[in-house]
């Protein structure tokens, strides 16, 4: 019985190390391209060719917007659907306040931009589903 026991011991210590040492399959894009995230907007900012000025606009936009997020998740006695609700309406302020700062030509690059982004997640999407 001991004998069995050390056996199966050693065969799961054994296939253990073997299965950590099998390299998993990456894609071949950089990290920084597969999780944009902020980086993505980032990206987009700078091919918008913002002035100093707009810059300047956008950042002050940005810091009230997260003073107001912060002051927002900070309530105690507020539901989930009242938050959910404060939040978008925030999102949608910060959205029209962004459309004011920038000209007509560079809207028009960002919806191209926004686009262009969608399709690629949309093929992301589809690559996945085919492995």
């Amino acid at each position: 019985m001991k004998k069995l026991l050390a056996l199966s011991f050693a065969a799961v210590i054994v296939s253990s190390a073997a299965f950590a040492q099998t390299e998993r399959a990456v894609d071949a894009k950089p990290k920084t391209e597969r999780h944009a995230g902020k980086h993505g907007k980032d990206k987009m900012m700078k091919e918008l060719n913002l002035s100093k000025e707009q810059k300047a606009q956008m950042k002050a936009n940005h810091q009230e917007m997260k003073a107001k997020r912060e002051a927002l998740k900070a309530q105690d006695n507020i539901t989930v659907k009242e938050m959910r609700e404060k939040e978008d309406a925030l999102k949608a302020e910060q959205k029209s306040k962004m459309e004011t700062i920038l000209t007509a030509e560079q809207k028009t690059k960002m919806a191209e931009l926004k686009k262009q982004r969608e399709a690629q997640k949309g093929e992301r999407k589809m690559n996945k589903t085919k492995k």
